[in-house]
């Protein structure tokens, strides 16, 4: 049996340490707080580093603008570009690539009824996240600036997790009784 070199072990350990959970979320908590910093000095609002929410409400509302022409309400920083944020397409294209290179992409089959659900969801979700003050990201942005309510609302997202989570394995089992 051959001894394995120190590189062979820093580099087995980077590896599990990369696909480790609580490392993709420092890793993406640091690239947040970073953005954070670089838009407030462009004249971003307070807590906009990464915001699922505002930056697909701002691109829409660019979009929309563009094309016919009307005014809809956007960040100072969305209306000083050439094009608004788009870290929500580059969210979705890295999502996409890496689960075609992980082989984890799959077209989940169903109804039009499980379809517009899928939809009326995400929908309800966005629009909430806007009436509420943001998504996951920003509400922790804002938690990082001493916001308390911002702390109760990802208190009372994870209660919600916890709640739906609860829901649906009584109801996949259920479905196998």
């Amino acid at each position: 049996m051959v001894p394995c070199s120190i590189h062979d072990t820093v580099r087995r350990h980077a590896f599990l340490l990369v696909r480790h959970p609580a490392f993709l979320g420092a890793v993406i908590g640091i690239l947040a707080a970073l953005s954070q910093s670089l838009l407030i000095s462009a004249g971003g609002p307070e807590a906009y580093g990464f915001c699922v929410a505002c930056h697909t409400r701002d691109l829409v509302n660019g979009v929309t603008n563009i094309l016919a022409g009307s005014s809809l309400a956007l960040a100072p920083i969305s209306k000083n570009a050439v094009l608004p944020v788009m870290s929500v397409v580059g969210v979705l294209i890295g999502a996409y690539v890496s689960a075609r290179v992980n082989r984890e992409h799959a077209v989940k089959k169903g109804s039009f009824r499980d379809y517009l659900l899928y939809f009326l969801g995400g929908f309800l979700v966005l629009i909430l996240a806007m009436v509420f003050g943001g998504c996951p990201y920003r509400a922790a942005l804002r938690t990082g600036y001493g916001d308390i309510i911002a702390l109760l609302f990802i208190v009372a997202m994870a209660l919600g997790v916890v709640a739906g989570t609860v829901f649906m394995l009584k109801r996949a089992e259920r479905e196998e009784a």
